[in-house]
């Protein structure tokens, strides 16, 4: 009787566990085949300096979102027309996926304290938490726009400005560097990073860091009118406030047009640029594990700085191009080798956002919805979001277009977008 028992409940527990494990396969299956949701946000957008693109009183002033399977609507996140969260004229400019909840941050040129980075918890959007609002890192100066944001590893928070980047401790508490100064204080700085051509550090993201370290450098693109503005570069964790090129720890040095540029194996056409060089417009950061000898790839969007440049027939002024980044030290990294990965001007004109979802390689693009227009609120149409399968190693990018239409069209929401991430 007693082994019986045993036997019997050593079955029942074999059958328990194959029942357990059958059922966590089968719930990871359809976590995994769960489809993520593109997170958009439309307010005071950038598509070059030779763009005329929505101003902030011209926005959409709204974050939405969109299935990423078929590019389905799937509502309005949050709509800062509406409620009491927010003064007239506040746009929103970039976000972070916290998991509950979304880091939202906001601009108003008019009213600027309400630039903020709110918390909007994602099941009751219609309230904003301030997670920050320092005075001194927002700075109520109008010229100054709220651009970017980025998480570094031990939870600072930085975001750019224009000019400059400020850092915020977790508990939303100004970083300075060097006494008063920003985190990222161009105008003080020369060297590689921005020489004497600080106008715009346009978009941010914090690198891993490197072995033994807490913080990770901090990656930008920096446009301009100028081909020496325009570059890609790498802070050194310790911030730049510097009269020399010290606190710099790699950039495409005198603009990213002065570096010769190949074209992807399916790709033909010119490679050189206009004299004053495409305006970089986005990027995203994807890490190249072991063994790859790179430490990363930047995918950065360009459209032309000249209001007479539509087309990239007599030089290269739209498209996506690819760069290696590799940490060579926890001072120093190396940006070389940009490949042209899209350069069809009739689909990718007046970039202005990129989101890159890692679980299947999909890139999404928002692009001006009037190619061949220098300025894209004459036909008053939203943005598009372009969708591309990407593939760095051949490398290739393809595009994913259901009756050779965008993904997603522009309508009243994308007008125009400042921003897009993927989350849950």
């Amino acid at each position: 009787m007693g082994r019986q028992w045993i036997k019997y409940t050593a079955i029942t527990t074999i059958g328990a566990i194959a029942l357990s494990s059958c059922q966590k396969k089968s719930e990871e299956a359809a976590s995994a085949a769960t489809p993520k949701t593109l997170y958009v946000a439309s307010g005071q957008c950038y598509s070059g300096s030779g763009i005329t693109t929505y101003t902030a009183a011209q926005s959409s002033r709204a974050v939405t979102k969109w299935s990423t399977s078929n590019g389905a609507s799937q509502g309005v996140f949050t709509d800062l027309n509406v409620g009491n969260n927010v003064s007239v004229g506040t746009v929103p400019q970039a976000m972070i996926d916290r998991g509950d909840h979304i880091l939202l941050l906001t601009e108003n040129a008019t009213t600027t304290g309400d630039r903020k980075i709110f918390k909007v918890d994602k099941t009751d959007t219609s309230t904003y938490t301030v997670y920050a609002n320092d005075p001194t890192a927002f700075t109520n100066t109008p010229t100054h726009i709220t651009r970017s944001m980025s998480i570094d590893a031990e939870g600072s928070m930085h975001f750019s400005k224009s000019l400059f980047t400020e850092r915020l401790n977790t508990l939303g508490v100004r970083i300075t560097k060097a006494g008063a100064n920003p985190w990222v204080n161009p105008l003080a700085a020369t060297g590689n990073c921005f020489g004497a051509a600080a106008a715009q550090i346009q978009q941010i993201t914090h690198l891993a860091p490197f072995t033994n370290t807490n913080q990770g450098k901090l990656l930008y693109i920096h446009a301009g009118a100028t081909a020496t503005a325009n570059r890609i570069g790498a802070i050194q964790r310790t911030g730049l406030t510097s009269a020399t090129a010290a606190d710099c720890a790699g950039a495409t040095a005198g603009g990213v047009s002065t570096i010769a540029h190949t074209n992807a194996p399916n790709l033909s056409g010119v490679v050189a640029f206009s004299a004053t060089g495409p305006s970089l417009t986005s990027m995203v950061f994807i890490p190249t594990p072991a063994p790859a000898t790179t430490t990363g790839k930047v995918i950065v969007t360009y459209s032309g700085s000249v209001a007479t440049a539509f087309d990239n027939n007599t030089n290269f002024n739209y498209g996506v191009v690819m760069w290696d980044l590799t940490e060579t030290s926890d001072t120093a990294v190396t940006i070389n080798n940009p490949v042209i990965l899209w350069r069809d001007e009739s689909i990718l004109w007046a970039a202005s956002a990129m989101a890159y979802d890692s679980t299947d390689g999909s890139l999404y693009i928002a692009v001006g919805a009037s190619p061949g227009l220098i300025n894209q609120t004459t036909q008053n149409f939203g943005y598009n979001i372009e969708k591309f399968t990407l593939d760095i190693n051949t490398p290739l990018m393809t595009r994913v277009a259901p009756n050779n239409q965008p993904f997603i069209v522009g309508n009243a929401y994308t007008k125009c977008i400042s921003n897009m991430i993927i989350a849950d």
